[in-house]
């Protein structure tokens, strides 16, 4: 091989090694700034050198003469800087990190060009030259060269081999392969058996056939004998012949069947013993440390402090911890959307940190955690918190519901174009920002929350499953249709009857834990009619999918197994469906949609509150006449009721607290009780309690209605065995109606 062919075989080595020398180069630089003690500072000057030489050799061996300067001139600065003859101030490492981004730059032309011309690196070396030499005319850098950059990947005999993504991309793709390949071959291996199975009854059926045959044979062979001997004998050779034949032949099917089987079997083991390493192997080839979604982000940090009024540290912790390289690389810009925004919104000026108490120098870490099939990466600052009124105040002015909740109208900052800065900076006040970390974290089968406290501090949360490639899902049918649900999501698989469903202000719940959780339908959820009523006196399937600290209870038509696919992008024009983050294809053949839960859950919690379950008739029939008992120490509140259910054709009692409804309901005894909580001499959740703890009335509806909206009351409402929990906030006397005549 002549030196030409090795320079261009090295030259995509040399453009994978110059990335790794700019970012030494950068975190070295960042590290010096901090002002090091001085063994440390010396250890970081010792590491300059190395990479600035490395730097410079390896650019001399591809004939980069530009780089090679580059390498000369940072070579001269370093030894200047540390022998004291070249300050280490701002000017310093504005200069030598403004290097590092044309390192970079450079190394981007040469992968996609290989042409260095006009590249911003020519400039930066004349300013390198003149920080050693200001006073002296500085001599034209070297020419500026063409190269082209080799397709072949240079050999690399240390233990270490690049290797292209797209390589390992392909890899990965056949090992999925590989696993449909396996699952196929469980299947044929399952239906094998079951005509074995069927053999074998067949091998029975045959000896019983066999049986009577000869039987018949020898009747009429003794018959035959006596009127034809010589046909008859002829005959019954022929038969008994065939009969013979018959059965070597299905001997030998059943030889043969029981040789496939054992065959599929033994296929079967040698795929699971290859496929399952192979496929660990793939992904170990492919796991990068967290910290390589972290670069960057200090010199981020630095750039947006450096000639402001705010000081801030920034901490990884977790950075060793490795996972795929895909969901590195999608994680990079939602990392540096989330710190920037931390620096600019969240961490306060010098100033106001000093009034508030606080240390200058602000925080934000960004944190990584394995929690199972899951990833959790969370940022967070030590800052004033979210701007609750701001973000209300933007919500009003784009006619968007304003949540009462501190932690609802926080969720207001993903949406695309709101901000809540006063002015716009390059940094922020377009509103571009958290939109982009939330459609980033939709897309990757993921979810984002943010919680904060104020004058604390906010922490955004990122979840999202280990690998982008492929992931363990369970199958449920809705309207006709198969769905695929990945298990990161699911909190829990349910079967349940019409009793085990209750009522909060005329929202259908179950309770999971104690807790209330809304039901809806999955069909209704993905924009169908509505799928499968369960009959009357079934359990239904249900799927209860948790995200961003919510959770939805999903009624689907059936469900199916869980197992292991391989995630198929759906292109460009099936990208942006709703509710839906990928695809797979079944064993079967049949093609399975990915539902994106967090979708799912934030639509759910938007349908009206029955969608997907039976209607109720909202008003009962005049002729049943049923008998309610309403309590409740509010006359007003009390006549209002009283009016509503009668003119519903119900005969109703009235009652000033629960003392007085617990007497009435002794003596004239009712078919349902709608009560307030908060009463004198008995409230409504003693009452409720008497009722259970009674034999007469332990199966009677109660209806709870009152002003306490937190979700503690709503649970210790229904613990005391309620059946509904209505909100006099959000009184709908419609929704009232349908709540009794379904608990009637």
């Amino acid at each position: 091989m002549d030196r030409e062919d090795l320079v261009k075989r090295l030259m995509v080595t040399f453009v994978g090694e110059l990335e790794d020398h700019a970012r030494s180069i950068e975190r070295d630089l960042l590290a010096l700034e901090k002002k090091p003690a001085p063994d440390v500072r010396g250890e970081i000057f010792a590491s300059l050198f190395r990479v600035a030489h490395s730097l410079k050799g390896s650019a001399r061996t591809v004939r980069v003469n530009l780089l090679e300067t580059t390498g000369h001139h940072l070579e001269e600065v370093f030894a200047a800087a540390r022998d004291g003859r070249l300050p280490v101030d701002a000017a310093f490492f504005d200069l030598l990190l403004a290097t590092v981004d044309a390192i970079g730059e450079a190394g981007q032309r040469l992968r996609t060009s290989g042409n260095l011309a006009g590249a911003r690196l020519d400039g930066v070396v004349r300013r390198l030259a003149m920080a050693m030499n200001p006073r002296e005319e500085t001599a034209p850098s070297a020419p500026v060269e063409a190269v082209a950059v080799a397709r072949h990947a240079a050999e690399d005999w240390s233990g270490v081999v690049r290797v292209p993504a797209e390589k390992l991309d392909a890899l990965l793709a056949q090992t999925g392969e590989m696993l449909m390949v396996r699952h196929r071959a469980e299947a044929r291996g399952e239906a094998a058996a079951a005509l074995q199975e069927l053999m074998a009854t067949w091998h029975k059926e045959q000896r019983r056939v066999d049986q009577g045959t000869a039987q018949l044979l020898k009747h009429d062979g003794d018959a035959e004998q006596r009127s034809k001997p010589r046909n008859g004998i002829a005959q019954r050779r022929e038969l008994e012949a065939a009969v013979r034949k018959n059965k070597d032949l299905l001997s030998r099917f059943e030889g043969n069947l029981e040789r496939l089987v054992a065959d599929l079997r033994e296929d079967r083991r040698v795929i699971e013993q290859t496929a399952t390493p192979l496929d660990v192997e793939v992904r170990r080839t492919r796991m990068v440390p967290f910290s390589a979604a972290c670069a960057g982000l200090e010199r981020l940090v630095r750039d947006l402090t450096a000639r402001g009024d705010k000081k801030v540290r920034l901490d990884v912790e977790g950075g060793e911890i490795e996972l795929d390289r895909s969901l590195v690389e999608a994680l990079r810009d939602p990392l540096l959307h989330l710190v920037r925004n931390a620096v600019d919104h969240g961490v306060e000026p010098t100033a106001a940190r000093r009034i508030a108490g606080k240390p200058e120098m602000g925080r934000v870490t960004v944190a990584v955690a394995l929690h199972g099939p899951r990833v959790e990466v969370t940022v967070s600052d030590d800052g004033g918190g979210l701007d609750t009124v701001a973000i209300r105040g933007q919500l009003g002015k784009r006619a968007l519901a304003v949540p009462a909740d501190d932690r609802d109208a926080a969720q207001g900052i993903f949406l695309a174009g709101l901000s809540t800065a006063g002015t716009i900076t390059p940094i922020s006040g377009r509103g571009i920002g958290l939109d982009v970390v939330k459609t980033r974290l939709t897309s990757m089968r993921g979810t984002v929350d943010v919680s904060f406290e104020a004058g604390r501090g906010t922490r955004f949360t990122l979840v999202m499953p280990l690998t982008l490639t492929s992931v363990r899902i369970i199958l449920v049918e809705a309207s006709g249709q198969t769905y695929a649900i990945d298990t990161v999501s699911v909190h829990r698989v349910l079967r349940l009857g019409s009793e085990d469903i209750r009522s909060i202000e005329g929202r259908k719940v179950l309770l999971i834990g104690g807790v209330p959780v809304p039901l809806v339908g999955l069909s209704e959820s993905l924009g169908f009619r509505g799928g499968a009523a369960p009959a009357d006196g079934a359990k239904f399937p249900v799927v209860v999918l948790a995200a961003a600290n919510r959770m939805v209870a999903f009624l689907v038509d059936s469900l199916g197994s869980e197992r292991e696919v391989v995630v198929r992008i759906l292109g460009p024009r099936l990208r942006h469906v709703r509710y839906v983050s990928g695809g797979t294809i079944l064993p079967d053949g049949r093609v399975a949609l990915i539902l994106n839960a967090a979708d799912l859950i934030e639509n759910a919690l938007r349908l009206p509150a029955t969608a997907g379950l039976p209607d109720a008739d909202t008003i009962a029939p005049r002729s049943a006449r049923r008998r309610l008992l309403v309590a409740d120490d509010s006359v007003t509140v009390r006549t209002l009721q009283k009016n509503i259910l009668e003119s519903a054709g119900y005969e109703v009692m009235a009652a000033v607290d629960g003392m007085e409804a617990w007497h009435l309901l002794s003596e004239n005894g009712a078919d349902l009780v709608v009560s307030d909580v908060e009463m004198p001499r008995m409230d409504g959740i003693s009452l409720t309690e008497a009722i259970r703890d009674s034999r007469r009335f332990r199966d009677l509806p109660v209806i709870l209605v009152t002003a306490r909206e937190s979700d503690a009351d709503k649970t210790r409402g229904l613990a005391a065995g309620a059946d509904a929990y209505c909100l006099k906030s959000a009184f709908d006397q419609k929704e009232l109606l349908a709540t009794i005549a379904r608990l009637l």
